[in-house]
């Protein structure tokens, strides 16, 4: 018998008037709710956008383009975002059932069905859309997306990766205060104000207000979701703790600095190895009573044959490990007479006596951006070797992935948003929660591999 065609209605009861009414098929209605809103809002300082079309991020609206070009300047700052990124990614993505909550149980199974996989595969979820995410979020605490909604509306089916240095958030809603847009040119990370034409302008989702949000989107199908950490002094973008590193004449830039200073010393003092005192005295030595019947020119050509041996022994490879002898007298005083002192030119780049230390400066940066030092290789201390035994790193590794939760949680919310969504028509299907699996470190007592896998982890035989 062939299946009949369904036909699936929203109910949404309105709390104000107490009365139930339908949201038809591809259509979007006014259901009485109130002209403001519950949530309450205030005005920003104009003057903060004041000449741009937008919000500006940061000074001169480049603050993410600065901070990605001095994390590119630093190695070891890049090493910790990746380091970072990796850890918060784990063993990649997973959802479970939310029946499995619901019927009282606090272990879940991993979910699979063949919507939700279609949707992640069609979408390239985990290369194209997750890791990106994640690395976003390293750099600015904050990551920006749009999605798609299909034909009916009624179902959310395309999740697309937004660059956060090409993204900046509309002016805030003078009427309504609240900030309606998300604008979008890769000419933002450039540093340039792109025109109308140069930048994709998308409704910006209003979580709070989400039914006047789809209700104003109309035929709509595309709209920008963007996730963030409040930070304190939250407006527009979430200001990163670690931003301080990225301040002028921080850590950062002391980092940045250390090479081209290690390489000028370098340059300048190849011509400064060695300084020598030769006391006209001992060429009247060594030549004894002939150097006072030699002409000017005669002297000069005797300094000068002189100097250039010293040259070569001094800096010629294949007479390293010889000694140089050389004459000198003394008077009835025990006074030295002719006596050639070879001063070497203290070498500053070998001892580092005054360069900003390089590791001190790593390890500020690492535990700044959030990532243990032990897990690069530095201690903790002042960035030397010896970053602690194998269960230093391995608990410091541990913890970092605990401490990943509240990111997480912030990074997988448009991933959850879209299946609270999708649950209106799909049901059980997308009732579903999305969560990171991970592996953590364990001894080679309790897990002869050292890793201790979640209860999710797939295991390949």
């Amino acid at each position: 018998m062939s299946k009949e065609r369904q036909i699936v209605l929203d109910v949404i009861h309105d709390q104000h008037t107490g009365k139930h009414q339908v949201i038809l098929p591809e259509a979007r209605i006014d259901v009485g709710l109130p002209d403001k809103k519950e949530i309450i809002t205030a005005p920003f300082d104009k003057t903060e956008t004041a000449g741009y079309k937008h919000a500006p991020w940061g000074k001169s609206d480049k603050l993410p383009t600065t901070i990605r070009k001095k994390i590119e300047q630093v190695p070891m700052a890049g090493q910790a975002i990746y380091r970072l990124a990796a850890m918060m990614f784990g063993n990649g993505l997973t959802y479970y059932n939310n029946s499995d909550l619901r019927e009282g149980n606090t272990t879940v199974k991993r979910g699979y069905n063949r919507v939700v996989e279609h949707f992640l595969q069609r979408n390239q979820i985990i290369t194209r859309w997750l890791i990106p995410q994640i690395i976003d979020y390293r750099f600015y605490m904050q990551t920006f997306n749009q999605m798609t909604l299909n034909n009916a509306g009624d179902q959310i089916v395309g999740l697309y990766h937004r660059e956060a240095e090409f993204s900046r958030l509309g002016k805030q809603n003078e009427t309504t205060f609240d900030i309606d847009e998300l604008h979008y040119s890769p000419k933002f990370g450039s540093g340039m104000d792109p025109n109308d034409k140069e930048r994709i302008i998308l409704p910006l989702h209003l979580w709070y207000d989400e039914l006047r949000f789809f209700n104003r989107m109309g035929r709509k199908r595309h709209f920008a979701y963007h996730s963030l950490l409040r930070t304190p002094g939250t407006k527009y973008y979430a200001r990163p703790f670690w931003i301080g590193l990225f301040r002028k004449n921080g850590w950062i830039d002391a980092s940045i600095s250390v090479p081209e200073v290690v390489n000028a010393m370098m340059k300048n003092q190849v011509r400064l190895k060695y300084q020598i005192l030769i006391p006209e005295s001992y060429f009247k030595i060594r030549h004894f009573q002939k150097w006072e019947g030699y002409t000017d020119a005669e002297r000069q050509s005797k300094i000068d044959e002189f100097i250039t041996s010293l040259n070569t022994k001094l800096g010629d490879t294949s007479y390293a490990f010889t000694s140089i002898t050389t004459v000198f007298a003394q008077d009835q005083m025990n006074n030295e007479l002719g006596k050639i002192e070879i001063i070497p030119i203290d070498d500053k780049v070998k001892k580092d006596s005054w360069v900003p230390s390089a590791n001190a400066a790593d390890a500020q940066i690492v535990q700044g951006l959030g990532l243990h030092p032990s897990q690069v290789g530095l201690s903790p201390d002042k960035g030397l070797g010896g970053a602690g035994s194998g269960s230093d790193q391995r608990e410091s590794f541990n913890t970092g992935i605990s401490l990943n939760t509240i990111d997480q949680q912030i990074l997988l919310e448009p991933l959850n948003y879209i299946a609270q969504y999708n649950t209106r028509k799909e049901g059980d299907e997308w009732d579903i929660t999305f969560t990171i699996d991970h592996t953590h470190h364990t001894t080679t007592n309790n897990q002869e591999s050292g890793l201790e896998p979640g209860d999710n982890t797939l295991t390949i035989e």
